[in-house]
């Protein structure tokens, strides 16, 4: 019988990297080329994107996970049977649900935690320096990395507007002199800083996911937690995310609160945030504004308009871009949503590290539903929290030893021992 080793062995390690940071990177990469080689498009964007997930195909193929084929059949069964009543196929849709499979499924098969933790200091480490340099020197950032260019010609965006003539950010990268900057007015300027994600919403929900990342370690890692906790706030701060401030908030006091049973109290998040948002549509008499409350009044609206042919996700003619829960159910139905949920917290979680990244990443989730429609599917941040949510569950899948590496590994796992054996 041939010998193994983890797959998160040496070996693979640079790709896994590889792999995951440039899944946070690939707009950055993309946005270069648009600016200084040839235009972009949309199908560019998805070749980078397949291209990401058929590196993958190595350390996903040792190890069938039953679970992950199952779901993603029964979901490619569901949207096709979907697509005979709206009378189209939703190929976005079959998109939007493999990214979190594929991603879960690598991180799990890699299940290394202490893996994960570096590949996450070096994404933060290239978001924090490109982050910085557009924060002090934007004319240069913006005449290098033509961002509203490469929205235009991705499809994004319009390209007749004022905002063009006034910068090459996305639209959202200045607040408007009349709402003005939330985070540390005094001392920065209404920009936005979007870093490597190309606009400051996915900086922001990058540095929410850092926090849930750092606030899920124990006592005894508490260097790690302090080191990815500032990271997100400092990150949101750069980014000006209200969404970042309220999430981060929550996830702090649940963190100090929450032990035990109580971190399995998320699960039942989604419906009572669904109630809140119906309730806040039908009683509070606020109109639509772009600000954080107003945002969440228009997701109320789009769940009100639902009918029994929405709930199911058979009304092709349905579109919330904006309202993530209505996105959701209209995109996929409530069957498939809610079998999603319930097998999320059907998992065995290995230690309570991990039941608190689950119980962290559940209330991401629930949140962010609430204000974007897409934001949860965009493979920059969803590609990274998939694989974290995989990966903390610490079962490495196991590959057999390339027959020329098998005598340097045999050798390697002796000293190893021998090491063991004498420190003890």
């Amino acid at each position: 019988m041939p010998a193994e080793y983890p797959a998160q062995h040496v070996l693979l390690r640079p790709l896994v990297m590889a792999i995951v940071v440039g899944a946070v990177c690939y707009q950055l990469a993309l946005c270069l080329i648009n600016t200084h080689l040839f235009p972009a498009s949309r199908a560019m964007v998805g070749l980078a994107e397949a291209m990401l997930m058929l590196a993958c195909l190595p350390l996903l193929l040792p190890r069938f996970l039953p679970g992950v084929v199952i779901l993603a059949s029964l979901t490619g069964a569901t949207l096709l049977l979907l697509a005979l009543f709206r009378g189209g196929l939703d190929i976005k849709g079959f998109r939007d649900v493999l990214i979190p499979l594929w991603f879960f499924w690598l991180g799990k098969n890699v299940g290394d935690v202490g893996l994960a933790d570096r590949i996450l200091k070096i994404a933060i480490a290239v978001v924090l320096v490109v982050g910085f340099y557009e924060l002090f020197a934007l004319e240069s950032f913006t005449n290098f990395l033509d961002i509203f260019g490469y929205y235009v010609n991705i499809g994004s965006l319009e390209e007749i507007t004022e905002y063009e003539r006034d910068s090459r950010l996305q639209m959202n990268g200045i607040r408007p002199e009349d709402m003005g900057r939330t985070l540390l007015p005094w001392l920065l300027d209404n920009h936005r800083v979007s870093s490597v994600f190309l606009e400051p919403v996915s900086l922001g929900n990058f540095a929410t996911l850092v926090v849930a990342w750092g606030l899920s370690k124990g006592r005894d890692e508490k260097g790690l937690m302090w080191l990815f906790v500032a990271a997100g706030i400092t990150m949101m701060v750069l980014a000006d995310s209200r969404f970042a401030l309220l999430s981060v908030s929550l996830l702090v006091f649940v963190r100090v609160a929450f032990r035990g049973w109580m971190l399995y109290l998320p699960a039942a998040m989604p419906i009572l945030v669904m109630g809140a948002l119906v309730a806040l549509g039908m009683f509070s008499g606020i109109g639509y504004s772009d600000t954080f409350i107003g945002r969440l009044v228009t997701s109320a609206w789009a769940l009100m308009s639902f009918d029994t042919q929405m709930l199911l996700g058979a009304d092709g003619g349905a579109w919330f871009p904006d309202q993530g829960y209505a996105h959701l159910l209209s995109s996929f139905g409530i069957v498939l949503v809610m079998g999603f949920w319930l097998t999320i917290w059907m998992m065995q979680m290995p230690d309570e590290r991990a039941a608190r990244f689950r119980c962290f990443a559940a209330i991401y989730i629930s949140l962010i539903l609430t204000i974007s429609g897409t934001s949860l599917f965009a493979m920059k941040t969803s590609a990274l929290l998939w694989f974290l949510f995989g990966a903390i569950l610490a079962d490495p899948a196991r590959l057999p030893i390339p027959r020329h590496l098998r005598s340097g590994w045999a050798g390697w796992t002796g000293l190893a021992t021998h090491r063991k054996e004498a420190d003890a």
